[in-house]
């Protein structure tokens, strides 16, 4: 998967992850947010390790 796509990918994922917790809040049920925030940096921090790795194979 080439960065563009994946950075797309991850900004929608992210995005409807978002979209569904509003609406379940909307719902009155109790969303942890303090997961919600490490689910999605821990994904941040293994995109960004994807793309260094991704580059390392340009320039290596």
């Amino acid at each position: 998967m080439d960065p563009i796509t994946f950075g797309t990918v991850l900004i929608g994922s992210a995005g409807g992850s978002l979209l569904v917790v509003t609406a379940l809040e909307k719902m009155n049920i109790t969303i942890n947010e303090g997961m919600i925030k490490l689910v999605l940096e821990t994904v941040k921090f293994g995109g960004i390790l994807w793309f260094i790795n991704h580059i390392s194979k340009i320039f290596f």
